[in-house]
């Protein structure tokens, strides 16, 4: 008798799960920004290992820095792009724009531009997709003056921009930063 009540009420919850529909459950913003797992400032670090710093020699012209981005919000059934851009801001506008020793990159010298047509591949966000893998391209620069040291260190920071396709879900989180160093060898 037992199990016949429980296979009754078995039977009874699937029926009633045939036909429930399911509302649409987040009701928010749709966005992006950068991935983010460490303390201190809001800048991102290099995914997934957030201590790494590239490294370039004249044996070793290119290395690639990679940055995870998150999308947030409600699903999408089509393709977005976005870009990113060096920023412009200093020290003055915050403590971790601060570069120490190192020197502010540029484009097409330290790094391959973020407009360069080589990386816009990277900026499409597929469809149905919570994250993508952004590389930055560091450069070596043959012409770079070392002075008495065996090394130049290199900085840049960069952030995300939004369009009206993708627009930043969290101001926190917009900013990347790159740090890298060039060998004389």
């Amino acid at each position: 008798m037992k199990n016949v009540l429980i296979m009754i009420c078995c039977a009874c919850l699937l029926g009633a799960c045939d036909k429930a529909e399911v509302s649409s459950i987040y009701s928010g913003p749709d966005g992006i920004h950068f991935y983010y797992d460490q303390a201190g400032p809001f800048d991102a670090d290099p995914y997934p290992n957030s201590s790494e710093t590239g490294s370039l020699s004249s044996s070793e012209k290119i290395d690639t820095l990679w940055y995870k981005i998150d999308i947030m919000g409600n699903v999408s059934e089509k393709e977005r792009k976005f870009s990113l851009k060096q920023s412009v801001l200093s020290s003055m506008d915050s403590s971790s724009y601060y570069t120490g020793i190192a020197t502010v990159a540029v484009p097409g010298v330290n790094y391959v531009a973020f407009d360069d047509p080589r990386m816009e591949e990277y900026y499409v966000i597929p469809p149905r997709t919570s994250s993508v893998l952004v590389p930055v391209i560091l450069l070596y620069d043959p012409k770079v003056d070392y002075g008495s040291s065996f090394s130049k260190s290199f900085c840049l920071h960069f952030e995300i921009v939004p369009n009206d396709e993708v627009k930043i879900l969290d101001s926190r989180f917009y900013r990347g930063k790159a740090k890298f160093t060039q060998w004389s060898w």
